[in-house]
Formats: C-alpha cells, structure tokens, sequence
C-alpha cells in the first residue's frame, strides 16, 4: 500500500503540510471539511490569507453553507473529525 505525502500549497515549496487551512461546508444533508489549502509553519500566514480571500469571493448556493476559514493541525491518515483545530493560531492571522 502506498502512502501519499501531502506538501505546502506554495507552488515554490516542497515541505511537509502541517497545518490544514478549511472549514465546515454542508450542502444540506452532506457535510465536510472542505480544504483551501495545507501549509508548513513558514508559509501558513500566506496560504490561511489566501483561503481567506478565496471563500469572500465566493457565493453559496442555496441551501449550502460554509463556516469560517480555520487552521487544524494536519496528521497523515487522520481523518477530518480527528483534526485538532488551532483556535490561537487562527487570530494570528485573521484579516
């Protein structure tokens, strides 16, 4: 079984992902954590302001609803729901 190696976002970078920049989307009676992008620790502040500016952007259709841009701790092989969500680190780069 091969094991796939998740990387930061930042087309330029090949470190290791350790965060996961999401948030809760649901389309009803289907809900996830929809990804905007994983990060290593020097570029987490780029690519959290990037997801950010990318949901702004967006406009749900009806009935879909997404939450906050948010930062988990990312761990290969753990699901979503096992993600720790780094409240902190969040305001350190709210816009």
């Amino acid at each position: 079984m091969s094991t796939t190696h998740v990387h930061c976002s930042m087309p330029t970078c090949r470190e290791a992902a350790t965060y996961k920049v999401a948030s809760h989307w649901s389309g009803g009676s289907f809900s996830e954590l929809k990804t905007y992008g994983f990060a290593c620790a020097d570029h987490l502040g780029p690519v959290f302001r990037d997801a950010e500016e990318r949901q702004q952007a967006y406009q749900p259709s009806p009935g879909e609803t997404i939450e906050e841009i948010a930062i988990y701790r990312f761990e290969q092989g753990k699901r979503d729901r096992q993600l720790q969500r780094l409240w902190g680190l969040e305001e350190n780069y709210r816009s």
